[in-house]
């Protein structure tokens, strides 16, 4: 039995259906309500409510798992098993080993399909659900966080945080890192990437830029980013607007992981870019025209009504044919650009890089360089708070991996590589710069936002 997700908005949840009958599979939908609505039913464990995003992932790592039994040779020689009819050692563990050994599986993705498989499983037992598949027990383990690690509560007591190692996975496969040393574009990196994605659309550099500046994870930029005032950003102005008004920055609302609504500053620099490069070049095809183009032929194709797609959405990230932007889509781009340029890059690298590069600006800014290291626990905790006030971040572990990196770029004496001041280097290599002056201008304005006051701006009224 294969299945495939159907995602309709007018459907609350993305639905699994049946490829042979093209019927919804019950167990698949009761999963993804109750880990939506009702999370202790999933796991006793879980108490707060899962996100459409957390959802729709899970749900993806289960109905390939699904896919893959319904493809696997049996011992009888017969090809697929049902679900609920596979088990673990004859069907589940050889699957695993293939993917990492046949299939060139990173072991950390990995994990992740075999956490969302092991909690789907769960979830069919406190069901009364019966199946075949048991997997082996997680180990349990717990972690103690120092009060001195918690910069946000001096008076908070030790906590404990307990978890589960999973142990269906080869713990030997998994790459484990202190820092996001590799996971970090140089600035020549990123604007050689801008200009080769320019090239295919500006609408996936302006994306690119966007995602650099604000540190939004990818569904975050094409989903919460607005084009004008909405319900979630009431007061939202375009770029012409804060420059009449004289404002430097204005607040974005959007949806965080796990569906809570967090908020950052924009720069007018970052408007600057949208209005110039994408909303209304002086040359190339502007928004609107885009917009007609989805209204008028994108809205009447079966893919936009599949996707419940309609003519009242204005859409805040369009392709030059008229078609919204997906994930997928800007992924592929990215990913096919960068490796023509010979490197490797994603979206969620965009993250790492601009809050690498804002960390380092402030330390930078406040002349905090003087026996930096990352014991230096002041400037650790300075900096958790800035950047859990701009990412969101909850563990000063994670912030930890931010001053490691930046760490690691000064002892390798590549710090130069991570500034900005890369731009104006790689910017006469740019020959598409001397033919396209739309782009130049563009690549101009984000070189005076970031030499001028762009990200510093930021900085100092974080």
């Amino acid at each position: 039995m294969k299945v495939y997700l159907q995602h309709d908005k007018q459907l609350q949840y993305p639905v699994a259906f049946r490829e042979d009958t093209h019927v919804p599979d019950v167990y698949l939908l009761r999963y993804a309500i109750c880990k939506h609505q009702y999370p202790s039913l999933v796991e006793n464990r879980k108490t707060r409510k899962c996100g459409m995003k957390t959802i729709v992932d899970a749900l993806q790592r289960v109905c390939y798992l699904i896919n893959r039994l319904a493809e696997q040779e049996q011992t009888d020689g017969t090809v697929g098993i049902h679900y609920l009819a596979a088990t673990y050692n004859e069907n589940m563990k050889p699957l695993i080993h293939a993917m990492y050994h046949e299939g060139d599986w990173k072991g950390d993705s990995i994990e992740q399909y075999v956490k969302a498989w092991r909690q789907f499983y769960r979830f069919l037992t406190n069901q009364g659900i019966e199946h075949e598949m048991f997997m082996p027990e997680t180990n349990e383990v717990t972690r103690l966080q120092d009060q001195d690690d918690n910069f946000l509560s001096h008076t908070s007591y030790r906590k404990e945080f307990h978890g589960e190692q999973e142990t269906a996975v080869d713990q030997n496969w998994k790459n484990r890192h202190d820092d996001y040393y590799d996971s970090i574009l140089t600035m020549d990196q990123f604007w050689r990437l801008y200009k080769e994605m320019h090239e295919v659309d500006p609408v996936f550099a302006v994306m690119a830029y966007t995602e650099l500046t604000t540190c939004l994870r990818v569904t975050g930029l094409i989903d919460h980013f607005p084009l004008g005032p909405n319900k979630v950003n009431p007061k939202w102005k375009s770029f012409k607007v804060m420059k009449r008004d004289k404002e430097t920055s204005q607040k974005l609302r959007y949806k965080a992981k796990g569906g809570k609504t967090k908020s950052l500053l924009v720069p007018i620099s970052l408007m600057d870019v949208f209005y110039n490069v994408y909303e209304k070049p002086e040359e190339g095809i502007t928004y609107h025209q885009r917009l007609k183009r989805y209204l008028d032929e994108y809205c009447k194709t079966k893919h936009a009504i599949n996707s419940g797609r309609t003519a009242n959405e204005q859409p805040t990230w369009l392709q030059e044919n008229g078609t919204p932007v997906s994930v997928r889509k800007y992924q592929k781009v990215m990913e096919g650009c960068a490796k023509k340029l010979g490197f490797h890059a994603h979206p969620h690298m965009l993250r790492h890089t601009g809050a690498t590069q804002m960390l380092y600006r402030w330390i930078e800014f406040h002349d905090l360089f003087t026996g930096f290291n990352h014991t230096n626990q002041n400037l650790i905790a300075d900096a958790h708070i800035i950047l859990q006030k701009h990412l969101g971040h909850v563990s000063v572990e994670t912030t930890k991996r931010y001053v490691r990196t930046i760490e690691r770029f000064i002892s390798e004496s590549n710090v130069n590589m991570l500034l900005n001041t890369a731009l104006s280097t790689s910017k006469e290599h740019h020959e598409l710069l001397n033919k396209n002056p739309i782009l130049a201008r563009g690549m101009e304005i984000l070189e005076e936002a970031i030499n001028g006051t762009g990200l510093i701006y930021d900085l100092k009224t974080i």
